[in-house]
C-alpha cells in the first residue's frame, strides 16, 4: 500500500525534527564531555593510573573530547631532579582514539594513542633520564601488581604513535637530537604476538624494528636506513665534534645468536686534539655473527669482519669468546689481514697519511692481537701481538725510503720552522758512525729510551701491554721507539696531535722495512735534538763537555740519555755547571739499571758513581723543577 503524497511530507518532517532534536542533546552531550566535570572525572582515574607506575606526574589543564571518540589531554610533565629545572619529560598532547565497537559492547578499549611534541631533557651525562629509570623501578617495585587474568586482558593494545619526538643533552652546552616520530603496535594474541616499530629520523633516515614472540622464544630484526651518524654522536661526551655520515644496517637475532651487517660512510671528525683541519670522510663496515647460550653461560663471537675505506681496503678479522658460569672470562683476537702500503693509504682520510710515496713500499704487512682474562681483574689479563713485516722487508732497499741508507742533508724542525742544513754521513766532522759510539752511551740509551729495540718491529707491545692494563686511575708512562721517534723528527711537524700518531705509526713501519736497525740507530744518534740549536751526539758532546763523542766517560753518557725527553728544558744544568740532587739520583739509577742489565762490570759502575760531571757552559741560569721530568720507566732486561 502506498502512502498519500501529504502523508509522505508529514513524515518527513518528523524524520527531520527527530534528527534536530538527536544533534541538540549530542550537542549539549559534547559540551558536558568537554567542561570541567568531566575533566575532573578522567583525571580522577587516569593521573593515579600514571602516578603508580611513573612516579609524580603534572597534568596541564588543556582537555578535549572530539566528535569522532578521541580524548585529548596535556601537557604531561614528569619532573626532574632539580626543582628549578625543566621537566625530564614533557608531552604536549596526549590524543586517545577509542575503539567504537568496544564502546557499543560497553567497554572502553584504545585503539591508537598519539603522544605529540615530546621533549626529554636528559641532563648533563643523562642524568636525568638515568633518575627516571631508577625512579619508574621503585615505583614498580613497590607496586607489585598480580598479574591480570586472560578476560581482563585487551584483545588487542593500541597502537602508540610519536610525534615531534626530541630529545636534549648538556654536552659543553645544550645539544639537541630531533626531530624524530615513530610508530608501536603489537598483533597477535600474547602467546604469539608480533611487536612492530618505526621511526623517521632526523636527516631523512629510518629505522624498523620486528620482535616475534612464539613458543621457541623471541626472534627480531632491526634494520636501519640513511641514518645520520654525525647529529647522533654529538649526543654523547665525546672530546671530537662528529659531522655527516651515513648508517646502513641490519641486525638479526633470535634464541641462539644473531648476525649483523653494517656500513657507515661519510664521516667527518673534527677535533684539535685529532688535526688541525677537519679528518674525513672516514667509511667502515661490519658483517658478523654471535652465538650464545644463557643456560651455559657463554656467548661466542663466531667472526666479525671489520673494514675501513670506501673499498673496504684494510679489513680486521675478530673472533672471541666470553663465559661466566664461574668466574667471568673473556677472550678475543684480532687479525690484520695481510695490507699493503697502497692500500692502507687509499683507505686512510689525506689528513692521516703522511706521505703518497709510501704507496710505492711493495709487499704486504699484517698483525694480530690476542687479549684473554678474567674480566674483572684487568692486570691479570694477557695481551700477545705480532707484527709482520717479512714481505716488505724483501722490496724495502729500494723503496721510498731507501736513501736513508746513504748519506744525506737534513734540515731539523725547530719552533721556528726549518732550522740548518745538517749532513748526515762522514764528510761532515761532527758526524760519528753507530761503531765508534763508545758502548756505555749507547746501552745507556737504549735502557732509557727503547730497551727493546733490538726485537721489536718499531712498536714497544709491552708499553703499551702497560698501559692497557693499568687501573684507570694510575699514571703510566708510555713512550715512543727510537724508529717513532726518528720519523717524527725526519718528517713530522711538532703538532701534537693524534693524526700526527697515526702519521708516526706507518713512517715507522717504512723506515723498519728499508732501513737496518744499525742505521737507523746510527742516523738517531746523529739528527736528534740534545739541547738549544744541538743536533747530533758529535755537537752535543762538544757543547756540554768539550771533548768528541767517542771519548765520552760513563757517567757523562748516562746524564745525556736522561735529557733526551727535553733537552732544551734540561740544558740549563749544562749552563749551571752542575746538577741538582734530584737529577744526579735520576742519573746514578740509570747507572744502576745498566749494572744489573750486565752493561757495566763492577769497577765500571762503581767508578761511574763517584766519577765527577764537569761542564763547560755558563754558570748563570735556574734549573728546573726536578720532580716535572717525564722520565720514562727504564728496564734492567736485557736485549
Amino acid at each position: 500500500m502506498s502512502l498519500p503524497p501529504q502523508s509522505f511530507k508529514r513524515g518527513r518532517v518528523v524524520l527531520l525534527l527527530f534528527a534536530l532534536l538527536l544533534a541538540a542533546s549530542a550537542g549539549a552531550g559534547h559540551t558536558w564531555l568537554n567542561g570541567e566535570a568531566a575533566r575532573t572525572r578522567v583525571l580522577a582515574r587516569v593521573k593515579p593510573t600514571l602516578e603508580s607506575r611513573l612516579g609524580p606526574v603534572h597534568i596541564g589543564d588543556d582537555f578535549h573530547v572530539g566528535w569522532t571518540g578521541t580524548v585529548t589531554l596535556g601537557p604531561v610533565d614528569l619532573p626532574g631532579t632539580r626543582p628549578e629545572g625543566p621537566p625530564v619529560v614533557r608531552i604536549s598532547s596526549v590524543t586517545v582514539h577509542l575503539r567504537r565497537r568496544a564502546l557499543l559492547s560497553g567497554h572502553v578499549e584504545a585503539s591508537r594513542v598519539v603522544l605529540a611534541g615530546v621533549q626529554v631533557e636528559a641532563g648533563p651525562r643523562g642524568q636525568e633520564v638515568r633518575a627516571l629509570a631508577e625512579r619508574v623501578r621503585e615505583v614498580r617495585e613497590k607496586r607489585r601488581p598480580a598479574l591480570p587474568s586472560a578476560e581482563d586482558a585487551p584483545r588487542e593494545l593500541p597502537e602508540l604513535a610519536l610525534k615531534d619526538v626530541r630529545l636534549a643533552f648538556e654536552n659543553h652546552g645544550r645539544v639537541e637530537w630531533g626531530p624524530l616520530s615513530a610508530r608501536v603496535r603489537r598483533k597477535g594474541p600474547a602467546e604469539a604476538s608480533r611487536w612492530e616499530a618505526t621511526a623517521e629520523l632526523p636527516g631523512g633516515g629510518s629505522a624498523e624494528v620486528s620482535l616475534q614472540h612464539e613458543q621457541q622464544g623471541f626472534s627480531g630484526t632491526l634494520r636501519g636506513k640513511g641514518i645520520q651518524v654525525g647529529p647522533l654522536l654529538s649526543l654523547a661526551e665525546l672530546p671530537w665534534r662528529m659531522d655527516g655520515g651515513t648508517l646502513e644496517g641490519e641486525v638479526r637475532a633470535d634464541a641462539t645468536g644473531a648476525t649483523l651487517s653494517g656500513a657507515m660512510t661519510g664521516l667527518t671528525v673534527s677535533s684539535p686534539q685529532l688535526a688541525p683541519e677537519p679528518v674525513g670522510p672516514l667509511s667502515f663496515s661490519a658483517e658478523g655473527r654471535v652465538q650464545w647460550d644463557l643456560e651455559k653461560r657463554r656467548v661466542e663471537l663466531k667472526t666479525l669482519r671489520l673494514t675501513v675505506g670506501e673499498r673496504r681496503e684494510a679489513r680486521v678479522e675478530v673472533r672471541g669468546e666470553a663465559t661466566w658460569s664461574r668466574e667471568p672470562r673473556f677472550s678475543v683476537q684480532a687479525e690484520l689481514q695481510p695490507l699493503s702500503f697502497e692500500q692502507a693509504m687509499a683507505a686512510l682520510p689525506t689528513a692521516l697519511v703522511p706521505s703518497t710515496e709510501l704507496a710505492r713500499l711493495e709487499g704486504d704487512f699484517q698483525a694480530s692481537l690476542t687479549l684473554s682474562g678474567p674480566i674483572r681483574q684487568r692486570r691479570d689479563w694477557e695481551v700477545k701481538t705480532k707484527l709482520d713485516l717479512s714481505e716488505l722487508k724483501q722490496s724495502g732497499r729500494a723503496g721510498p725510503l731507501g736513501w736513508l741508507r746513504e748519506p744525506f742533508d737534513y734540515r731539523p724542525l725547530t719552533a721556528e720552522g726549518r732550522g740548518r742544513e745538517l749532513h748526515v754521513g762522514p764528510s761532515n766532522p761532527t758526524y760519528i758512525p753507530l761503531a765508534e759510539l763508545p758502548r756505555p752511551l749507547v746501552r745507556a740509551v737504549l735502557r732509557s729510551e727503547d730497551a727493546a729495540f733490538w726485537t721489536h718491529r718499531g712498536f714497544d707491545f709491552d708499553s703499551l701491554r702497560n698501559i692497557l692494563l693499568a687501573p684507570a686511575d694510575d699514571k703510566v708512562r708510555g713512550g715512543s721507539t727510537l724508529t717513532q721517534q726518528l720519523a717524527k723528527n725526519l718528517f713530522l711537524s711538532r703538532e701534537k696531535t693524534y693524526a700526527r700518531k697515526v702519521k708516526e705509526a706507518f713512517l715507522t713501519l717504512g723506515l723498519e722495512a728499508s732501513v737496518p736497525k744499525e742505521r737507523l740507530l746510527e742516523v738517531y744518534f746523529n739528527i736528534i735534538e740534545w739541547g738549544p740549536a744541538l743536533h747530533g751526539i758529535g755537537e752535543a758532546a762538544r757543547h756540554y763537555f768539550g771533548k768528541d763523542a767517542r771519548e765520552l766517560s760513563i757517567r757523562e753518557s748516562a746524564f745525556l740519555a736522561t735529557i733526551i725527553p727535553n733537552p732544551v728544558r734540561y740544558h740549563v744544568y749544562c749552563s749551571r755547571g752542575a746538577l741538582s740532587e734530584i737529577w744526579t739520583k735520576h742519573v746514578n739509577e740509570l747507572l744502576a739499571v745498566l749494572y744489573e742489565g750486565g752493561d757495566l762490570t763492577e769497577a765500571e759502575y762503581q767508578e761511574a758513581l763517584s766519577a765527577p760531571l764537569v761542564f763547560v757552559g755558563h754558570p748563570g741560569a735556574q734549573p728546573p723543577a726536578d720532580e716535572e721530568m717525564p722520565i720514562r720507566a727504564i728496564s734492567p732486561r736485557r736485549d
